[in-house]
């Protein structure tokens, strides 16, 4: 839908023909509500010029807000939030109380927190919030963390990159090629705790997080060991990924090893770029996805009990499908409404060796799960699918309200790519809020619902995909009676509500232990 969607945007990698690492690694975007209009509107990050003092003429990341009918107004030049220099990634959360979604953009050159003051428009307390950071961020999530009512913010760091002293790094021809992120240290990840009105304070160090090492690109908030408290799950490029438990009062012990997700099957780490989180078979359990390198393959580890997991990427079909990209973003959704969830990755190659007969731009993937299994349907999900690109962050949600997800893939070769879903039946799509924060997204929430012979279960997630936010909604299944008959959700704070018929392709609003159930549009 791009062409006619009126969103003219391509990404400004700035090369100057050094092989500098920031121009094939950036691409992130956001899916949110930026003007209190019900709408999905879309955030673009955008690159800037590869020099040692890259800022002054950066090229702003843009705002396109949704008028509807798949019609997009480009607001950037009134919404004042242009992003750091060469910005990366995005999250998105009420960090202040006041009901409105703000913005934190993440960068090479930096990072900015954007309040919102309503009608999309934006101001920069990026020092004010005490996240002043000129180190180089990736992806990040915002989640109450400690249950305090308020959101922390939790960033990837990636390395320390030099533009005024680029290294040389050579392909198998001899000729100048991109290192590798093994070249450069490692920074620093943060965990930034809200003290309140979103004032946050760096607790990296005492939450336990300041001495592990590791590449971070990408980010999922969840409970993913079966104790109640968030936890996180880092995909590192290079290293182990991390499995950060929450132990309560801001301290993460880090149990990667033990869980089974630190390294694929093999014993090998990843090249871990996009994450995501969904019950893949059935069994009421949240899996683990991590996209990977080329030949290697996304890896899936399958939740056996709440903290142990197992890598069951070849025995789902995974690994087969996606051995011949290089994956970036990637989302879970039950895109065709059969109540599984398929897979939709975004790929492209991060090494200039076409010259050596090994694709640089690749097409995206779309896998359909059938029973468990991964079946690539991509030829036959429409023109978008067969065509190569350099694709980075995906993101996902119902920009039209009919009920059936929707996806942005952000390229660095062309035009962003707007998806629009067309599946035969329409699903529901719930916007989940909770009383306390105004109105906060109830992160962690688990929404369950009979579809035809099986139970459909999903948890709402903070961060995931790669350097990139998707909608903060859960789409369901109706099934051939067109309604759902029954949804049962259990909040947070242990509170179990139920609701009963809600019609198919609707956007209904779910406010916590109100009985409230607002239907938009």
């Amino acid at each position: 839908m791009t062409a006619q969607s009126g969103i003219q945007f391509q990404f400004h990698s700035g090369t100057r023909g050094k092989h500098d690492l920031p121009e094939i690694m950036a691409g992130g975007l956001a899916l949110f509500d930026a003007n209190g209009d019900g709408r999905l509107d879309l955030y673009l990050c955008n690159g800037g010029p590869i020099q040692a003092d890259a800022g002054a003429d950066d090229p702003p990341s843009r705002l396109f807000l949704n008028r509807g009918h798949w019609q997009f107004e480009d607001v950037t030049n009134t919404a004042g939030a242009p992003g750091p220099s060469y910005a990366m990634g995005t999250a998105v959360g009420d960090v202040d109380g006041d009901g409105l979604d703000d913005l934190f953009v993440t960068g090479w050159g930096g990072q900015r927190l954007y309040r919102n003051l309503g009608n999309a428009r934006f101001e920069d307390i990026t020092e004010k919030a005490g996240l002043t950071d000129l180190g180089w961020s990736t992806s990040a999530a915002f989640a109450d963390l400690d249950a305090d009512g308020d959101l922390d913010l939790y960033v990837c760091h990636y390395v320390n990159y030099d533009a005024a002293r680029p290294p040389f790094c050579a392909a198998p021809d001899g000729k100048r090629d991109y290192c590798g992120p093994e070249v450069f240290a490692a920074q620093p990840h943060r965990l930034y705790r809200n003290d309140g009105h979103g004032i946050f304070q760096d607790v990296s160090r005492e939450a336990g997080i300041l001495g592990l090492e590791g590449r971070g690109l990408g980010v999922l908030v969840a409970d993913l060991t079966g104790d109640g408290r968030l936890d996180l799950f880092v995909a590192n490029d290079g290293s182990a990924c991390w499995l950060l438990e929450n132990e309560g009062a801001l301290k993460f012990k880090e149990i990667g090893t033990d869980a089974g997700v630190a390294y694929n099957g093999q014993g090998e780490a990843l090249a871990g770029m996009g994450v995501a989180l969904g019950d893949l078979d059935g069994d009421l359990r949240p899996d683990l996805l991590a996209t990977n390198f080329y030949e290697r393959g996304t890896v899936a580890w399958r939740c056996l009990k709440p903290g142990l997991f197992r890598d069951d990427s070849d025995q789902i079909g995974l690994r087969a499908a996606t051995r011949n990209v290089v994956g970036f973003g990637i989302a879970l959704a039950d895109f065709d409404g059969d109540g599984d969830l398929d897979l939709l990755q975004a790929n492209g190659h991060v090494l200039d060796r076409e010259r050596l007969k090994v694709p640089l731009a690749m097409r995206p993937l779309y896998l359909t799960n059938e029973r468990g299994r991964f079946k690539d349907a991509s030829t036959q999900a429409g023109p978008a699918f067969t065509r190569k690109m350099l694709g980075r962050g995906v993101a996902v949600g119902d920009l039209d309200d009919d009920g059936r997800p929707d996806a942005v893939v952000a390229t660095l070769d062309g035009p962003v790519l707007l998806l629009r879903n067309q599946a035969p039946q329409a699903g529901v799509t719930l916007d989940l809020r909770t009383r306390t924060g105004r109105g906060q997204v109830p992160i962690g929430v688990q929404v369950r619902t009979e579809f035809a012979t099986q139970t459909v279960k999903h948890a709402l997630v903070a961060g995931g995909s790669y350097l990139a936010t998707s909608a903060q909604e859960i789409h369901l299944p109706v099934g051939i009676s067109g309604k759902l008959d029954r949804v049962e959700i259990e909040w947070p704070s242990g509170t179990r509500e139920t609701w009963q018929n809600l019609g198919a392709g609707q956007r209904y609003i779910l406010m916590e232990g109100t009985g409230d159930l607002q239907r938009k549009r």
